[in-house]
């Protein structure tokens, strides 16, 4: 009898170290497919190079100059859709004030960045400025940007 309790009592013990190796094993191997699919980090040069383009850009769209804001779209782009095409997507009856930009993730096997864009807008020929003043609009925008021979290139939504 005495036997039995002290197999038995082995056996748990040892059920218990297994099943607690199991999980280490299993939780290890969780951690490394984690780290191995992580985006990576962006490195304070690459973001402060991106937080400028996106900024020089906007500058651009502030002013509808749209022949300025065509140089920052990737070469793809640019192969594909004209300048003219370009210009005719947008309505240059907007007033925009880039008022923030944040980069929120970054996929390092991809090169490309998601940069949030705080703008305020308003319509340009409104008569009134009592109503230019209530008609400003702040709008968040979601851009994606391209890390591509050592630049970072807005990707045009299609």
């Amino acid at each position: 009898m005495l036997v039995k309790i002290v197999t038995f009592q082995w056996n748990r013990t040892n059920s218990e170290t297994l099943t607690l190796l199991k999980s280490a094993v299993l939780s290890l191997i969780f951690m490394i497919l984690a780290a191995c699919s992580t985006s990576g980090e962006l490195s304070e040069s690459k973001e402060s190079q991106l937080i400028q383009r996106v900024s020089n850009r906007w500058e651009c769209l502030e002013r509808n100059d749209y022949a300025c804001a065509y140089k920052f779209l990737s070469p793809a782009y640019r192969q594909v859709f004209t300048l003219e095409m370009y210009r005719n997507r947008y309505f240059s009856g907007l007033e925009r004030l880039l008022t923030g930009v944040k980069v929120v993730a970054y996929d390092r096997n991809a090169a490309v960045a998601s940069v949030l864009v705080g703008v305020m807008s308003r319509s340009a020929t409104d008569a009134s400025s009592a109503s230019r003043a209530i008609s400003v609009t702040p709008s968040t925008l979601t851009e994606d940007w391209i890390w591509y021979r050592g630049e970072w290139w807005f990707h045009e939504r299609s």
